[in-house]
């Protein structure tokens, strides 16, 4: 959910400095969700399997489910029948894993309010840049409970204001579970300060109740949302050993195996982090498919930027390596891209992280680039063509996708087919809402 290195201690700062001004940056989302409402299309269906119709936020229909894969190495066939309805982009994405509910896209960065909330323009931009759908991350249960609200909203059948027909945005999904680096508030409480010089709280494990009933939650959240096509999978866990600060390894383990356990019982793949962690998550999640019966597992350990040695031993469970901007950064990343099958590859953003900057050993191979404005400048009159400066949308999964492709020498269409679509039905499922709407 947070990305690593320099970028890790701002994520996860944001997340602890604006927490008192949750119900706040919560009524800013609604305001814009509520923006996104629009009138069903007259008609939204495909009108053959080889075709993308692209679905407005009410008629969702239209999307094949997964489609059968070419051959590694060889060019998928683009037909005109492919380009979108309604958007700029002959290609089709899943965003396999953004952070819809971050407070940048409230306008707040670093706890300071900088423009009007513009989700609303973020998603209507991913889906004219080809984003049919996208699945957002949830980091506590609290905050996967808020991000099912989010996407109920965003599935509404209400006009916008005024009633005016807003435009189409991808269908958006979501996970259930508790992020690594925030174990110690869910699964975990502070003892009593033995000094006031202490810089670090001492956690103390909750109680095996406790525990229970939070597991018990998110089964109730997790399933719930499964029902109705919202929760694709449990999530983000795993590990993060870059900011034991922020949570110390025996919690973040604890909150691991809780929520294995909620997969276990929800028959949801697993959202995995690894953060310089390697060898312990495999060993755990090995352990975890030993009791399973030694079956394939089902996840994505995504925003990868280990070695190719780690990432072989994920490989070998059966899971996806999740690769966004992050995992892009030095020829050793590339490197590693390089080795990996194209079938076991999933693109993402990790927005609003994670964004491919010039720096970058991979930028090199980015054809496609979008005008920006510093926040400070950014509005939302500007926002309808200028995204904000290094902060990432789900749009920017097409620039993931071109350095994947220049990096294997391979035509970026085979790369947005394969690794952003075929690869997350086959994980994800179709992607379906309740009642056929996707």
């Amino acid at each position: 959910m947070t990305p690593s290195g320099s970028r890790a201690t701002t994520a996860v700062a944001v997340l602890f400095v604006v927490a008192p001004s949750l119900p706040a940056a919560a009524a800013a989302r609604r305001r814009s969700i509520r923006a996104l409402r629009v009138p069903r299309p007259r008609s939204t269906r495909a009108p053959s399997s080889s075709a993308f119709v692209r679905p407005s936020v009410r008629g969702r229909r239209g999307f094949p489910g997964p489609l059968p894969g070419p051959l590694l190495g060889a060019p998928v066939a683009m037909s005109s029948s492919s380009a979108t309805e309604g958007g700029d982009s002959p290609l089709r994405y899943v965003d396999a894993g953004c952070n819809l509910l971050d407070d940048m896209y409230s306008g707040t960065y670093h706890g300071k309010v900088r423009h009007e909330p513009d989700l609303d323009l973020v998603l209507r931009r991913a889906y004219n840049k080809g984003v049919a759908k996208a699945i957002s991350l949830a980091g506590t249960v609290d905050e996967s409970g808020e991000l099912m609200k989010m996407i109920r909203g965003l599935d509404e059948d209400e006009d916008g204001p005024g009633g005016e027909e807003v435009g189409n945005i991808p269908s958006v999904f979501g996970t259930a579970g508790v992020h690594p680096t925030r174990c110690a508030e869910v699964f975990a409480e502070k003892a009593p300060s033995a000094s006031s010089e202490e810089q670090e709280p001492n956690w103390i494990p909750k109680t095996e109740d406790q525990r229970h009933e939070i597991v018990r939650k998110l089964i109730q959240l997790a399933s719930e949302g499964k029902a109705s096509g919202n929760v694709v999978a449990v999530g983000e866990c795993g590990l993060d050993y870059a900011r034991l600060h922020f949570c110390p390894k025996d919690i973040q383990k604890i909150g691991l195996r809780a929520q294995l356990e909620v997969a276990r019982q929800t028959d949801l793949p697993l959202y995995l982090h690894n953060r310089d962690s390697g060898d312990d998550l495999y060993e755990m999640l090995s352990e975890f498919q030993a009791s399973m019966g030694g079956v394939p597992l089902r996840g994505i350990v995504h925003s990868f930027d280990e070695s190719v040695d780690v990432a072989r031993k994920f490989l070998s469970l059966g899971l996806f390596i999740g690769i966004n901007g992050c995992s892009l950064k030095t020829p050793e990343n590339l490197s590693v891209v390089e080795q990996l099958p194209l079938d076991r590859i999933i693109l993402e953003t990790d927005c609003p992280w994670c964004d491919i900057r010039p720096s970058h050993a991979g930028s090199k191979y980015v054809k496609t680039t979008f005008p920006t404005k510093k926040d400070k400048q950014y509005n939302r009159e500007l926002g309808k063509e200028h995204c904000v400066k290094n902060r990432t949308e789900p749009c920017h999964v097409a620039q993931v996708a071109e350095v994947v492709a220049g990096i294997k020498g391979a035509e970026v269409e085979e790369v947005a087919e394969v690794c952003g679509w075929k690869n997350v039905h086959d994980l994800f499922g179709p992607l379906e809402k309740n009642g056929g709407r996707i």
